[in-house]
């Protein structure tokens, strides 16, 4: 629940459900608790730091996980997932959430991912598998925006572009799918469209800087399914909402 993601998940659930946050700091004391409703926001969310610590990503990522699976009991759990359990993430035509996926194509990150989706699968009748774009929240930390906002030089190039969504879109993305009572799913999770970085210059302050080493990212999920049981915005409007204060 210290997360980005997590902390505005409980801001948000706060004001309608009785909502116990988890982290490092009580997470024993919770130990063999029972909740309706389990959400997993948790693991390592640096690509670039995973992907050159596959072993201590492993713990954080998936070992983590199977603990919780253990360790608290609940009628729905709930876990966040990644566009990078896809092998080619760049196009809505290979991210349908039916795709085969093949764990040696890869990364690290992405593996690790997958593999967390694949134990609460077995272990849970009542789960939701969200696998999410780029967050936007409250809280943010790291990443391009956060880079921009804070005169730092990107890490991608100036051609990349990603597919956004907010923390509080995610939010009521969760409350629509159980309140339809909907299980035992896998959802694509991301504004639609995509926003390109060459017009960043045009919602942020300063000039844009790129180091000299930055790569080129593409990041597009298929998000039909989801727009069958929620309205998303484009990633732009995201973008827009979370530059506004959300």
């Amino acid at each position: 629940s210290s997360g980005m993601l997590g902390s505005d998940l409980v801001r948000y659930f706060s004001s309608n459900f009785r909502v116990t946050p988890i982290h490092k700091e009580n997470y024993r004391t919770h130990v063999g608790s029972t909740f309706d409703i389990v959400i997993n926001a948790n693991g390592n969310s640096k690509r670039f730091w995973a992907n050159s610590h596959p072993v201590e990503d492993f713990i954080a990522s998936t070992v983590s996980v199977y603990n919780s699976i253990f360790d608290f009991k609940c009628s729905v759990y709930v876990y966040i997932s990644s566009s990078d359990v896809y092998e080619n993430h760049t196009s809505p035509r290979h991210t349908k959430e039916d795709v085969s996926i093949a764990p040696d194509k890869l990364t690290p990150y992405g593996l690790h991912k997958y593999f967390s989706e694949l134990l609460i699968r077995k272990h849970f009748n009542n789960y939701l598998i969200l696998r999410s774009s780029m967050i936007l929240g409250s809280n943010l930390k790291k990443g391009p925006l956060y880079d921009a906002m804070h005169h730092e030089s990107l890490f991608i190039t100036r051609d990349s572009r990603l597919q956004m969504i907010t923390t509080k879109s995610i939010a009521g993305i969760i409350c629509t799918l159980i309140e339809k009572k909907i299980t035992r799913n896998v959802f694509n999770m991301g504004g639609i469209g995509t926003f390109s970085f060459s017009t960043l210059d045009r919602f942020v302050p300063e000039p844009v800087a790129y180091r000299a080493d930055a790569e080129k990212q593409l990041y597009e999920m298929n998000v039909a399914k989801m727009l069958k049981v929620y309205p998303l915005k484009t990633s732009e409007e995201y973008l827009r909402e979370f530059l506004h204060g959300l």
